[in-house]
């Protein structure tokens, strides 16, 4: 990966197109063009995107020119051909948007605000996560409310860094898909994100992390449940039923397979901690709780 980048543009939402109020944003455009997107039920997590405008898509795959979100205009073809003959005809045009940077700025606060209100406690943590992770890291995350806020809060400069296992919601995926991020690009910094209920999927890939020398930092957000399973229960009335977990002493776990392990109690500690850990001998568990730093 190149050591510079292009910046956030100030008009871009980011990964906002999961909050509900982002319809009304979408339905101040004039004309939609979604790019190389399947526009899938884990982007969006509602049954339309919330515009009136004409819509053109461009996609490789035309079965994804064929399903619900019907365009306008369908194209089949590369995104990348698109896109530069799509910039020479724009080219010389002065193009004007609706859109203002403080009310792109605002609405993004906003969108946030409600992220950490639904899940606290892990914004604090994300936050001094942003402030470590050099740029370019690779983010490997398991299927976690962790995961879930800091994939919406944690600002994002170029593609294919954070790797997710959407779809299919596979548990355990974080920590092996880690190890061969970390084998694959040995001199960039990689990590792993995982819930408590997860990890005991995979944990025992710690011994391969120890064996290869990773330098591999495994956040661990252990809330000693199937948090949102509980929370999905209990908005539908059902009394939450087989979502706490038996958990092990995970720091003892690691230290038994020859890993660090380190438990911050403050974002400081954490922010040292991550430090240190990417720069160590092999992996590091650092284990964080919901009231880590209350």
């Amino acid at each position: 990966m190149g050591q510079f980048c292009t910046p956030i543009h100030t008009l871009n939402y980011g990964p906002c197109l999961a909050r509900g109020d982002s319809a009304a944003e979408l339905a101040k455009a004039d004309l939609v063009l979604c790019i190389g997107t399947e526009l899938s039920e884990t982007d969006i997590w509602r049954d339309n995107l919330g515009y009136d405008a004409p819509m053109i898509r461009v996609d490789i795959d035309a079965h994804s020119l064929a399903d619900d979100h019907v365009a306008d205009l369908p194209i089949m073809g590369d995104a990348a051909v698109f896109l530069s003959d799509l910039c020479d005809l724009v080219e010389g045009h002065n193009v004007t948007s609706d859109w203002m940077a403080k009310e792109v700025a605002d609405a993004k606060a906003a969108f946030h605000a409600e992220t950490d209100a639904a899940r606290q406690g892990i914004a604090p943590i994300c936050a001094a996560m942003e402030q470590v992770l050099p740029k370019g890291t690779l983010i490997y995350s398991d299927m976690t409310q962790f995961a879930y806020v800091s994939k919406e809060l944690y600002p994002l400069d170029r593609p294919n860094l954070w790797h997710h296992p959407y779809g299919f919601g596979t548990l355990g995926y974080a920590l092996p898909a880690a190890i061969g991020g970390k084998i694959g690009k040995p001199g960039t910094p990689v990590v792993a994100i995982a819930g408590d209920y997860g990890f005991h999927y995979t944990m025992q890939e710690l011994g391969v992390a120890v064996e290869l020398g990773l330098s591999l930092p495994i956040i661990l957000w252990d809330n000693g449940k199937l948090k949102e399973i509980e929370d999905s229960m209990i908005r539908s009335q059902i009394a939450p039923n087989a979502v706490v977990a038996r958990n092990p002493d995970f720091c003892a776990l690691a230290r038994a397979f020859g890993a660090e392990a380190e438990e911050p109690a403050t974002p400081e500690e954490f922010k040292q901690v991550l430090q240190a850990a990417l720069k160590a001998k092999g992996p590091t568990l650092i284990h964080v709780t919901p009231d880590c730093f209350l």
